[in-house]
């Protein structure tokens, strides 16, 4: 199920609920690919206990997923609170979000009625 989500966020809590990590996945295999090399580490298969993902384009710039990581670290004050773990800015993230027209956005709907 996780290899189907090529692109988004992630966050990983322990049995606690306590936020762990948070990190993006823009790639083949997915956020499932990122999360078998966390687990690849012990001490983080040990710890991990629920993982949250927030699902994105996986053909958007991954310029806008790296700002979006930024901004979730910055919402989530995260900046300096986990070690050395650090995140990219989140300079422009909406922009960088909004920016980007998906496929098939904003075409008209063809009903079949005729008017």
């Amino acid at each position: 199920m996780l290899d189907d989500v090529l692109a988004g966020l992630y966050l990983a809590v322990d049995s606690d609920g306590r936020l762990r990590w948070l990190g993006k996945a823009h790639r083949n295999g997915g956020v499932g690919a990122r999360l078998r090399e966390h687990l690849a580490h012990p001490e983080r298969a040990r710890v991990y206990s629920e993982l949250f993902v927030v699902a994105a384009d996986p053909f958007g710039p991954s310029k806008a997923l790296t700002a979006a990581e930024g901004k979730a670290a910055d919402l989530l004050a995260l900046r300096g609170r986990m070690g050395s773990r650090t995140w990219p800015s989140s300079e422009g993230w909406l922009t960088l979000l909004t920016s980007y027209s998906a496929p098939g956005l904003g075409q008209q709907r063809n009903t079949g009625a005729s008017r």
